[in-house]
């Protein structure tokens, strides 16, 4: 593809990776620097800057007011948690030191802390499509705890 300049436009993209990796509260700002970087999906070497940046958007999310209280924004952030999760194992393979994936861990937990909202008074039970999505994610912190051992 080319610029309007008729240059390649893949020649702009360390132009654009410095320009997004400034500081943002945009957690979609994030979402799509990652994606840049391969979204953590990849053999590549960006994966370690995609779950930094997967990390900081999940972060935004989290600190985001009344995320929690809001049905479809907690399976949003949920579903987003999975996949830090699963890309935070992937990279965590990688590592020598398995400890390192440990401060991932306690950011992903953060999503959990909304699951009582979202909870039956009588049953204790998670409403519907919530329950499976925040059991997986529940197996995966798990299986994070355990690596990071």
């Amino acid at each position: 593809m080319m610029d309007n300049h008729g240059d390649q436009a893949s020649s702009l993209r360390a132009k654009i990776q410095e320009l997004l990796s400034r500081h943002s509260i945009d957690a979609e700002i994030w979402r799509h620097y990652a994606l840049l970087y391969g979204d953590g999906q990849s053999t590549r070497p960006g994966d370690e800057l995609a779950l930094h940046f997967l990390s900081k958007a999940h972060r935004c999310e989290v600190q985001a007011r009344g995320w929690e209280k809001r049905s479809g924004t907690f399976m949003e952030v949920i579903k987003r948690a999975i996949d830090l999760a699963n890309v935070t194992l992937g990279c965590g393979k990688k590592k020598s030191n398995p400890q390192e994936s440990l401060p991932m861990l306690f950011s992903i937990h953060l999503a959990t802390k909304a699951k009582p909202l979202h909870a039956d008074v009588a049953t204790g039970d998670i409403h519907g499509d919530l329950s499976d999505d925040v059991k997986e994610l529940e197996q995966l912190i798990t299986e994070l705890r355990r690596e990071s051992a």
